[in-house]
């Protein structure tokens, strides 16, 4: 009877014990997080993650930072949280650069060393230059640009990035000669167009609202179409050139599917909240939520894309 009795407290024991195992890796973040970031403080990415980190500080109690790890065409931050611990407390915020960069890089790291958490937005990219510049439409710069082959310039942030791959789709279809200058982000781009150092950049509409706003920058076409901002599409002008940058979470392969689905759910609230909602709707972002599997499946698509963009030649 006595035996019987200890075995039965020790079921309840490891039953008890499991359970609480299974509630510990269901709830995300259950310790101090980082979200971490491939280009510099201010990039559009380095914005939205601060945002979302907010929203998660607030719901959980937990804290949550944004860790900036530049470098080497993005290379540096990705191959920093592939090789962290999958336990959810390390965890990525990638856009199209994840795509475009290994491709054009030649970087081992790529989106199949990650899992997919979820696709937050579509990040309107623009074609601007600076609030005193003289060019008062995208015609007027590309006439320019042929008139004086390699003399104008056009920076894209970070090396390797979707928007450089959009750039140079451009360029080509235009047939015109501009050399592309990267910088560490997006943002620093902003501040060397405004600043005269480049003649014109192609960045997240983000990275550069408040100085359109304030006039010192002037959005000369965008590639998607943003409601409040009258300016023209590169398809209403005619080109063929597209680009659609996505936002989106990812974490390190092996991370288990219940931190996944913990961080998914966290994901979706924070996509109803009205201070994150206020954050994206100002910069218009275009929410595109979608799981991981959907997620996994454009990034698959987009790949094949930038290659073909690419000659094929990879």
């Amino acid at each position: 009877m006595k035996k019987f009795a200890a075995l039965f407290i020790l079921a309840i024991a490891l039953s008890a014990s499991i359970g609480f195992g299974t509630s510990e890796a269901a709830a995300w973040p259950s310790a101090r997080t980082t979200l971490v970031w491939h280009s510099a403080a201010g990039s559009g990415g380095d914005i939205m993650l601060r945002s979302l980190a907010k929203f998660i500080e607030s719901k959980t109690n937990f804290p949550v930072i944004v860790e900036n790890v530049t470098g080497a065409s993005g290379a540096n931050g990705w191959n920093y949280v592939a090789r962290s611990k999958p336990d959810g407390r390390t965890v990525l915020g990638v856009s199209s650069t994840f795509i475009a960069s290994p491709l054009q890089n030649n970087i081992p790291v790529n989106y199949t060393n990650f899992d997919p958490v979820a696709r937050l937005f579509i990040d309107p990219i623009c074609i601007y230059v600076g609030g005193n510049s003289t060019y008062k439409t995208l015609g007027e710069f590309f006439e320019d640009a042929k008139k004086r082959p390699g003399e104008l310039t056009l920076t894209g942030g970070t090396a390797g990035n979707v928007e450089f791959v959009a750039a140079r789709g451009l360029l080509r279809e235009v047939g015109v000669d501009v050399p592309i200058v990267p910088f560490e982000g997006g943002s620093e781009g902003v501040v060397a167009v405004i600043g005269g150092h480049v003649t014109a950049g192609v960045g997240e509409y983000a990275e550069m609202a408040s100085s359109v706003e304030g006039g010192k920058v002037r959005v000369l076409a965008v590639f998607n179409k943003i409601s409040n901002l009258d300016v023209p599409t590169i398809e209403e002008l005619g080109y063929k050139t597209k680009v659609e940058k996505f936002r989106g979470i990812v974490v390190p392969k092996s991370t288990p599917q219940e931190i996944r689905d913990a961080m998914f759910k966290v994901l979706k609230e924070a996509m109803e909240n009205p201070d994150f909602k206020t954050y994206y709707t100002n910069n218009n972002m275009i929410p595109a939520f979608a799981d991981g599997n959907e997620f996994y499946k454009m990034m698959e698509r987009q790949n094949e894309e930038v290659k073909a963009s690419l000659g094929g030649s990879l």
